[in-house]
């Protein structure tokens, strides 16, 4: 005997049958597994803060290289300072990856949440279940926002919301590298720093490209005294 919501979905699928978002193939799936099969996940050999694939930068040391510093940090984090406990991503942004999240950012075809949560979840159990997480934060804008509250509700964590932009900003992709870290100084604010004090937190965006977005947020937590923060995109590593 069908539940009414059950026979709702199960008519709705006759009538409409669900289509992978990718290909556009009727697939009972969320994403068909042809689809599926071609996801290229960041594994492997990767960067302990940053989370970026590190062997194409092991390949390029020198013996002196080798032995100034460790093999499990890039040369991008060798450079920097970075607030953050460390970053990890889901997959390479690329792909059906990219489709969908063009089509749930930008066509705000905010239906896809299920899929791209579907995909930070497999990276936190992966990389984060064993960590203790008192709160999710999201980057300031609505599709993360949609994103955060559903994932957060999956994996049994708070989505505390405590993280506010006061500062309107060119968008990160139209800059380079040096304008990309001076665009986002004093752009954003903690509502609350008493929520924010001496807890974990694990922050989370869409894509992983220079860490500058991530970063000054990371920043602003670690003022209201946060103790670890935890970073999570759905995509990155190009």
């Amino acid at each position: 005997m069908f539940k009414d919501t059950n026979l709702i979905e199960f008519f709705k699928d006759i009538v409409v049958p669900p289509v992978c978002p990718v290909c556009g193939n009727i697939s009972p799936e969320l994403i068909c597994p042809a689809c599926k099969s071609k996801i290229e996940k960041i594994d492997g050999d990767v960067c302990k803060y940053c989370g970026r694939p590190i062997s194409d930068y092991k390949k390029s040391w020198t013996i002196a290289d080798a032995d100034k510093y460790t093999h499990d940090i890039c040369s991008s984090c060798r450079k920097e300072k970075f607030s953050f406990y460390m970053h990890r991503s889901f997959a390479f942004y690329k792909g059906a990856v990219r489709k969908i999240m063009h089509k749930y950012k930008y066509g705000k075809m905010y239906g896809l949440s299920k899929v791209l949560v579907g995909f930070l979840k497999q990276a936190y159990d992966k990389y984060y279940r064993k960590e203790e997480i008192d709160y999710v934060e999201a980057v300031p804008g609505e599709h993360m926002q949609i994103l955060c509250s559903e994932f957060s509700r999956v994996i049994k964590i708070p989505f505390a919301g405590n993280i506010i932009k006061i500062k309107k900003t060119p968008r990160q992709q139209t800059l380079d590298l040096y304008q990309r870290k001076n665009n986002l100084k004093e752009a954003f604010k903690v509502r609350n720093s008493l929520l924010a004090s001496g807890k974990n937190i694990l922050l989370i965006d869409d894509i992983w490209t220079t860490g500058s977005t991530l970063n000054e947020i990371s920043k602003v937590l670690k003022n209201s005294n946060a103790d670890k923060i935890y970073l999570l995109t759905i995509a990155g590593g190009t």
